[in-house]
């Protein structure tokens, strides 16, 4: 077998170191350098996505709060219209119930004005027929 002959084992061990170097200082010099700046670039990347995803966040809760903000000046506002047009219904209601009152207050008024003379034109009104009834009858008697 050729690799345990002592004869080869210099050029073997002179091949295996220059190997060995070259592989070594390509790795070192070349390889890992890359990788780390790949690594670094990616570390600064994340970094970056971090700090504006925090930064984002920090909006997006302010937007949170004002929105909130503006959600309860809206139903307060809301409410306070309603109030409002709760109250100014109300009061139209009343003044149109007092209206409707006096109006009906005339309307009696009138009905009982009507009624009277309507009664008293009917007493009138009996009182001649009356008369002419006796005067009938009379002059029926009489004749």
């Amino acid at each position: 077998m050729p690799q345990f002959d002592f004869t080869t084992y210099s050029s073997q061990i002179f091949w295996f170191a220059l190997c060995f170097i070259v592989l070594y200082l390509s790795a070192h010099f070349l390889i890992i350098p890359r990788i780390r700046s790949i690594i670094s670039r990616r570390h600064d990347l994340v970094e970056n996505d971090k700090n504006l995803a925090e930064e984002i966040t920090k909006q997006c809760d302010l937007i949170n709060e004002k929105g909130q903000e503006n959600f309860q000046k809206a139903n307060r506002e809301y409410l306070q219209k309603i109030e409002e047009i709760t109250k100014k219904s109300h009061q139209e209601r009343d003044k149109s119930i007092e209206e409707l009152k006096h109006n009906i207050e005339l309307k009696i008024k009138e009905s009982r004005s009507e009624i009277k003379k309507f009664v008293d034109n009917s007493k009138t009104s009996n009182s001649l027929i009356i008369q002419n009834l006796t005067q009938i009858i009379k002059n029926k008697i009489t004749n």
